[in-house]
């Protein structure tokens, strides 16, 4: 039986066997039916290029062996294409004042500037219309690129079900379909992509035990393309790509309740040698959510040329006192880093919270408006900002759909009024 999204092109008759990626719970198959598929008449299926491989002459007998001077027939990823894999993003989780925003761009403005001023959900639509629409099926690179903004922005907008979903629109990406055919069998697919949709795959579903699987099945490969490759360089990478997945594996342990198992397994990483520096700090944040403090130094002292002037370090060693429930010196180390980066919000948020812990309601309250109306909202700022509301008052509601009117109006330059959910504002 055909398939309803043709799996590669190729210049001879459709034969009756199946794709690579045909398999019988194809799962893009229950998608097809969603309710929530875009219309047809805002996307429509694109059409085929014009180019396409010459006719096999009707000498030729055997179906398989291509002419010489044929070239060789490109992958038809058309099936990436399909409408109904995407949805219409709700908008039912998204405070009033982000829906009416008087300075909200176009959908159709240019993809860079709505990533760039923060407005993900239009981000992620045009993301799809591009993909479904203006991008010939063969052009791989760009409907990858298109599929990661896509699945990043939802991410980015607490849509995480939804990308989960989506993300199922690759099917097996372990299939050899994705690998080149240059005889090196590389993979097509981006690596930070591929590392996102094993991400998805717990997160959206809360099915922990597939993202420790996928992140297994991509450190395999990270080891046999460690051994195949004679270049130097690309050995750090793999060297580099199988730490990360060891450090993700143990992150998904702590999501999972298993605080034991996550340090277990961290521990038995053992020590790399010339580890970098952004996977040092990384597994440091993996030991303070599993709540071994003493670890976390130990990993954080590690680091190497470590600089005490160094914002992250910084960062990290108040974050230790704060986990330790060393309130006042966390507030002084906070305190101390704001003197020296007084732009950065992340260290006001942080020294908010501080104040929060110890008593000081009103301080924290006042520092993080004061960053509400000056600096670029992010996340934990309004959900901590609309917690301090909760604590002062019983009729908070106001406070807070005032503040995300605030936030909505604003437009510095074009970078702020970026759109968040009502989970966000506690809503």
């Amino acid at each position: 039986m055909s398939s309803h999204d043709e799996r590669r092109r190729v210049a001879i008759p459709r034969r009756s066997t199946k794709g690579p990626l045909d398999v019988d719970d194809d799962p893009l198959a229950a998608l097809s039916q969603s309710q929530h598929a875009l219309p047809v008449d805002r996307v429509r299926s694109p059409s085929r290029p014009s180019a396409s491989p010459a006719p096999r002459s009707p000498r030729l007998k055997s179906p398989i062996s291509p002419s010489p001077a044929e070239p060789p027939a490109l992958k038809d990823f058309s099936f990436l294409q399909d409408p109904s894999a995407y949805h219409v993003l709700p908008a039912a989780t998204v405070p009033a004042p982000f829906l009416n925003a008087p300075n909200t761009p176009s959908v159709a403005s240019p993809i860079d500037t709505l990533l760039l001023s923060g407005h993900y959900r239009l981000a992620a639509i045009a993301a799809a219309r591009n993909l479904v629409t203006s991008t010939p099926p063969t052009d791989y690179t760009t409907l990858f690129h298109l599929l990661h903004i896509r699945l990043a922005c939802l991410c980015l907008i607490n849509e995480h079900a939804l990308a989960a979903q989506e993300a199922k629109v690759f099917g097996d990406l372990s299939s050899s379909f994705y690998n080149a055919d240059d005889g090196r069998g590389k993979h097509l697919v981006p690596w930070e992509l591929r590392v996102l949709v094993v991400r998805l795959a717990a997160l959206g579903y809360g099915e922990w035990r597939k993202g420790v699987m996928g992140y297994y099945e991509l450190a395999r490969e990270c080891r046999e393309q460690f051994t195949k490759t004679e270049d130097e360089a690309e050995k750090g990478a793999w060297s580099v790509r199988l730490r990360d997945c060891g450090i993700r594996v143990a992150n998904v342990l702590v999501e999972m309740g298993d605080l034991e198992g996550a340090g277990r397994h961290l521990a038995g990483l053992g020590a790399a040698e010339n580890e970098s520096r952004d996977l040092k700090l990384m597994e440091t944040l993996v030991w303070l959510r599993l709540g071994d403090v003493t670890a976390a130094r130990r990993c954080l002292a590690d680091v190497s040329d470590s600089n005490e002037e160094d914002l992250l370090e910084g960062t990290l060693q108040a974050l230790i006192h704060l986990a330790d429930s060393d309130y006042t010196s966390a507030a002084s180390a906070f305190e101390a880093l704001r003197d020296k980066h007084p732009s950065d919000a992340m260290v006001s948020q942080n020294l908010a919270v501080c104040l929060l812990y110890m008593g000081r309601i009103a301080e924290a309250k006042t520092l993080l408006e004061d960053l509400a109306g000056e600096s670029l909202p992010f996340h934990s700022l309004v959900f901590n900002l609309s917690t301090i509301f909760e604590l002062r008052t019983e009729r908070n509601r106001d406070s807070k759909i005032g503040l995300a009117s605030r936030i909505a109006t604003r437009n510095v330059d074009g970078s702020v009024g970026w759109e968040m959910s009502n989970a966000d504002f506690k809503l």
